[in-house]
């Protein structure tokens, strides 16, 4: 506020130390900040358990059994790199609070992982962090190439970059406003002033929405590169562990269990390139829900390695139970927003006398039209003797797997149009999931339904 203040005249030295001053301030109070926030941290690990002493004026003790400990984050930005250090956050599932989080060396990160493995395997207890044991069981590597990973980028929605787009303009509007109030002002009168879109020639329309779309493009690419640079996958019995990232590494180990779903999607491109898109959703805690957990799998054909892994070897040989398939109620529920969208904009237009622009709308109605009737066409349930698979997607082909262990609830609910059609939709939800099976024929709803109580409350029981 003082540099830019008209009112007062500074020297290019003073600005500079102003500036100076300010950065001080700021790193200072970081400095402390950090301080009081991991120097008071200390954790052990005693009789197979996490202890975790946190706290300034109020010390507070928290104790974890190793075998609880369902995720292990960590990550090395730039800084920790050069530190030679990691941030490590643990959770468990029934966690209900943020988890624990901690700064590490590696040598104290590779001890506190191989206690956990160790707890899990059932081995022999007792190492002390700072030994120089290693216990590696894994027994499973995919290396998904960066090929791929541009491979499997490009097969995504492309549109997933306007998001990065919008975030760049919403930050550089931000900065316009913050330096003048009266620029924003001055901007949009210069644009209504010099920009008419009725005077440009429709190749110029379509050359800029072609270079606008190449520039998203390139934004979702580099995105999904920088984040899942050299992927290493490792899979054993109990656990995966999952690392990416070219600036900052990121990486998470959780446990077999809190996996509750299985997500597979190929859409047109993606077959095309006999890719996939695979991730693995996992139960949500507090912290999940806040960051998002479920890892994703860009531009690999690994999906058959994920099931053998997570449903047993014999998966695709399991019997069939039963299975549903949704009907034309889903076309309706699909394209009614696209629908009164469409309707609304060729009134509008009708109502300017813009008679060329309501093919627009019309193609969109179609498109949409075209989408709800490939969601009909994928949208069904299948019971498996040892697992369950919903299929859905509009114009890709997403299938979800997973078992009967982790199904938590199931709701059968009945529409308007119910007594007429004898159609209802079918709920199914786990610990980090939910899939609504629309337009369903209303008796199998209800065996499928009736088979599920049963399986669930067997298994529970």
């Amino acid at each position: 506020m003082k540099i830019f203040n008209p009112d007062n005249e500074y020297t290019f030295g003073e600005i500079i130390g102003i500036i100076l001053s300010f950065l001080g301030g700021v790193l200072a109070l970081a400095t402390i900040s950090a301080f009081l926030n991991y120097y008071f941290k200390k954790y052990y690990v005693e009789g197979g358990n996490l202890v975790f002493i946190h706290g300034v004026l109020q010390k507070e003790k928290t104790s974890i059994p190793l075998c609880k400990i369902q995720s292990l984050r960590m990550k090395r930005g730039f800084m920790y790199r050069l530190l030679d250090m990691r941030g490590v956050s643990f959770d468990t599932l029934a966690s209900n609070t943020a988890e624990i989080e901690l700064i590490l060396d590696d040598k104290d990160w590779n001890m506190l992982f191989n206690q956990v493995e160790m707890q899990e395997n059932g081995l022999e207890e007792g190492l002390e962090i700072g030994q120089d044991e290693t216990v590696n069981n894994r027994n499973r590597r995919l290396d998904v190439r960066n090929v791929n990973l541009i491979k499997g980028a490009f097969c995504q929605n492309h549109l997933k970059g306007m998001v990065i787009l919008a975030g760049l303009f919403v930050t550089l509007w931000n900065q316009l406003m913050s330096v003048n109030d009266k620029a924003a002002v001055y901007v949009i009168d210069y644009a209504s002033a010099h920009i008419d879109f009725s005077s440009f020639p429709l190749i110029v329309l379509v050359s800029v929405a072609f270079i606008l779309y190449i520039v998203m493009l390139v934004l979702w690419i580099g995105k999904v590169f920088f984040q899942y640079f050299n992927m290493d996958i490792q899979m054993d019995e109990k656990q995966l562990f999952f690392e990416s990232g070219l600036v900052s590494r990121n990486s998470i180990r959780f446990s077999y269990d809190k996996i509750c779903t299985v997500y597979v999607k190929r859409n047109l491109i993606e077959r095309w390139l006999n890719c996939c898109t695979i991730m693995l959703k996992q139960a949500l805690n507090a912290t999940d829900e806040k960051r998002g957990a479920d890892v994703k799998i860009y531009g690999s054909n690994e999906a058959g390695n994920f099931l053998d892994w997570w449903l047993g070897k014999n998966y695709a040989s399991s019997s069939l139970v039963a299975s549903a398939s949704s009907g034309y109620g889903l076309l309706g529920y699909v394209i009614r927003y696209d629908f009164l969208l469409s309707l609304l904009a060729t009134v509008v237009l009708c109502y300017y006398g813009l008679y060329t622009w309501i093919i627009v709308p019309v193609v969109y109605l179609l498109v949409s039209l075209a989408k709800g009737l490939s969601a009909v066409r994928q949208s069904r349930i299948t019971l498996k003797e040892d697992y369950l698979e919903v299929s859905n997607g509009k114009f890709a082909e997403v299938k979800n797997y997973f078992k009967y262990a982790n199904v938590e609830v199931v709701r059968i609910v009945a529409t308007p149009f119910t007594p007429h059609f004898h159609r209802v939709n079918l709920i199914v939800s786990t610990n980090g999931t939910s899939f609504v099976m629309r337009s369903l024929k209303e008796q199998e709803a209800r065996e499928i339904y009736e088979w599920l109580l049963c399986r669930t409350s067997r298994l529970s029981s």
